[in-house]
């Protein structure tokens, strides 16, 4: 028999397909169109630019002209022609040929390119030619003396190069936009699957079980309107009938009993009988409601994400431009990296506290307040002039994001409990992932076409969506009675006296986000400034780092699982990080820089289950406050990681602060491979005979 999880999972795959699918050739197909409409409506502009030069400069000629000076004998027409090139930007080449077509004088960088003009009988109705050559939109001027015959031709061309490079910026912004589209349709659809099938079927399966089991005490909502409903109206009205068939039988037990005698003896043996194998409930049955699932967090949790990530790829250039204020003896590249480090500690010092408000107030209350503080972060930063109220901002955004993100990750856990553990955690990661690489680079987009305050706009506008989707989709009230009861003192004891959890802390663990947030969220769009990119392309290149993550932590954790290589996973993705970032001084940087982000995301991909499992495998203190701890640690080292690559910029060029920190971190790696070594022959020698 096909299971209902079975059908679900293969109708969300079936679903996703067709979804990704008609996104993709719906955005190709409006992308290819958008361009060629680019190009249409920018040609004849271009031509027009090149007419209104070409008139300026022939002017000159024309007048000396009409005073009588052969053509052949102008003189200073080469200089003159270079003096107008060098002034216009645009123009490729200036050239005055004869009416044969022959060159008399040329100028600007792109003369050498010039073809030979064959001048038509006849000649169109504003007296000018055009035609396109590769790379250049090029107009023809005749040039005649005031009221005569033409006797030359004034070639202007101008380059395509600053159209070419729009276009291919356009091209790029529209592979986001499809990106975006995708993975954005991919958790709506999720979410609106598990809302009103998923939901409604596992509901109907729940009364199923339980009518199998003869519990009649619960009854199914019937608030949705198609065949679910239906179902459950038919299950609810059963329920009831066999709820009306007991009352009547305890009525009928009751007259017998006044009856006394066999028939009373034979009535209470027939209703023992029944009640071993129904249950009723005093009052009748009650509703059972639609169990708060994984997906509705998923949702909120990938917006939220998304609302974060917008400002990832330019908040260490808006605080060096905040910075310029500064007092000389500070450095505004150290001083960039005080709003990052202000948001990595505001997470990091807020996080036990939203545990806490997320046991007392449930994930749905606790995912408000926090939308709420991060809402005014954002509103904050999109008006702060100055670097310290900035900073202060992205604190607020901090401690939202700390309570939000562990509401979300405590609804996933409740959520697992109905059987769905590895599941809902894997959505959780998958979740914020996703979200990372929608939000950066879309936001670059954003903040390159709007501006850096209209992107945390933007960001205030999706928490309040994300507010609201909570309010809809997460049931009231699922706080976890004694959840916070746990010492978190004698857990650290536990924890940091273990050997084997300290090492995958320091070694593992702190160098990772160090890196994470001191080479891709800091010197990365720093070096790729100075290499002349837009920010659109600086959100491309730091977009790589999730692009390469998503996949590498599904294979990290079936590596793991499969054929038990955590260990060297953990310390080879060190390993591999590390050389990544080596590779910078050595090749181009405009072609390491793409690779190290893209590699240090696989890595650290492959590093990320395994750590997870690591860390729970200790068995020091609670498999949750092991976990705590670990992310703590992680935290710590994204506050550590801004402030050691900005120390290390003040002594040399973002390439050599990239290379220590790979230095760096390949050291850890090779320390962290030696004490698990060790470890390892520890167990051994303490389980020989």
């Amino acid at each position: 028999m096909i299971s209902t999880e079975h059908i679900v999972r293969r109708l969300v795959r079936n679903l996703s397909i067709i979804a990704a699918l008609v996104l993709l050739g719906t955005v190709v197909a409006v992308s290819f169109a958008a361009l060629g409409a680019f190009d249409r409506e920018v040609r004849p502009a271009i031509e027009r630019e090149a007419a209104v030069i070409g008139v300026v400069v022939a002017n000159p000629l024309e007048r000396a002209l009409g005073l009588g000076i052969p053509f052949d004998e102008l003189v200073g027409t080469s200089e003159y022609l270079a003096d107008m090139a060098a002034s216009q930007p645009a123009v490729a080449y200036l050239v005055l040929t004869d009416l044969a077509g022959q060159p008399r004088a040329t100028a600007g960088p792109a003369a050498a390119s010039f073809e030979p003009l064959v001048p038509p009988a006849v000649l169109p109705g504003d007296g000018m030619l055009r035609r396109a050559l590769p790379g250049i939109y090029e107009t023809a001027v005749a040039v005649a003396a005031p009221g005569g015959r033409p006797q030359g031709w004034l070639l202007v061309g101008v380059s395509r190069a600053a159209v070419d490079g729009v276009i291919e910026d356009t091209s790029w912004d529209l592979v986001i936009v499809l990106l975006v589209a995708v993975m954005l349709a991919m958790e709506l659809l999720r979410f609106v699957i598990d809302r009103t099938v998923i939901g409604p079927l596992s509901m109907i399966e729940r009364m199923a079980r339980r009518l199998s089991a003869g519990d009649c005490t619960a009854q199914a909502v019937t608030g949705a309107t198609d065949e679910a409903g239906a179902v459950a109206r038919a299950v609810n009205a059963l329920v009831r009938r066999l709820g009306d068939r007991w009352a009547y039988l305890e009525w009928l037990a009751a007259e017998a009993a006044s009856a006394g005698g066999r028939a009373a003896r034979e009535a209470a043996a027939v209703l023992d009988g029944l009640h071993d194998r129904l249950r009723f409930r005093d009052g009748g049955a009650v509703p059972e409601p639609l169990a708060g699932s994984a997906s509705a967090a998923r949702l909120p949790l990938f917006l939220f994400v998304v609302a974060e990530q917008l400002s990832t790829s330019f908040i260490p250039l808006l605080g060096r431009d905040l910075a310029r204020g500064a007092p000389p003896f500070l450095s505004p590249d150290l001083l960039a990296a005080l709003p990052i480090s202000a948001f990595v500690a505001a997470v990091a010092l807020a996080t036990p506290y939203g545990g806490r408000l997320t046991a007392r107030r449930g994930p749905r209350g606790a995912i408000l307040i926090g939308g709420g503080l991060a809402a005014l972060g954002y509103l904050g930063a999109a008006l702060a002039t100055e670097l310290l109220p900035f900073a202060a901002a992205r604190v607020l955004c901090g401690i939202g994001y700390a309570v939000l993100t562990i509401a979300c990750q405590a609804q996933m856990a409740l959520a697992a409990r109905q059987g769905r553990l590895a599941r809902s955690l894997g959505g959780f990661t998958g979740a914020v992932m996703s979200g990372a690489v929608c939000g950066t680079a879309i936001g670059a987009v954003i903040a390159d076409r709007l501006g850096y305050a209209a992107t945390f706009v933007a960001s205030v506008a999706l928490v309040v969506v994300v507010m609201l989707v909570a309010l809809r989709a997460i049931p009231r009230g699922l706080a976890e009675a004694g959840a916070a009861a746990e010492s978190v003192l004698a857990g650290a004891r536990a924890a940091f006296g273990n050997a084997r959890f300290t090492a995958l802390l320091l070694l593992a663990a702190v160098p990772a986000k160090v890196v994470l947030a001191g080479v891709i969220f800091y010197l990365a769009p720093l070096a790729l400034r100075d290499l002349g990119e837009s920010q659109a392309a600086i959100g491309r290149n730091v977009m790589l780092y999730g692009l390469c993550m998503l996949p590498a932590i599904t294979l990290g954790g079936w590596l793991a699982d499969r054929v038990r290589i955590g260990g060297g996973l953990i310390w080879g993705g060190a390993l591999l990080n590390g050389a990544a970032l080596l590779m910078i001084p050595i090749l181009p940087e405009a072609v390491a820089l793409p690779i190290a982000i893209a590699v240090t995301g696989a890595a650290q991909g492959l590093a990320s289950a395994p750590m997870l499992a690591a860390a729970a495998a200790t068995g020091s203190g609670s498999t949750p406050l092991l976990l705590s701890f670990l992310r703590l640690g992680e935290r710590i080292g994204s506050v550590i990681g801004p402030f050691a690559a900005a120390w290390l910029l003040t002594r040399g060029d973002t390439v050599w602060a990239m290379g220590v920190l790979g230095a760096v971190t390949a050291l850890a790696g090779l320390a962290y491979a030696v004490v698990q070594q060790a470890g390892r022959r520890a167990a051994a020698m303490g389980s020989a005979p």
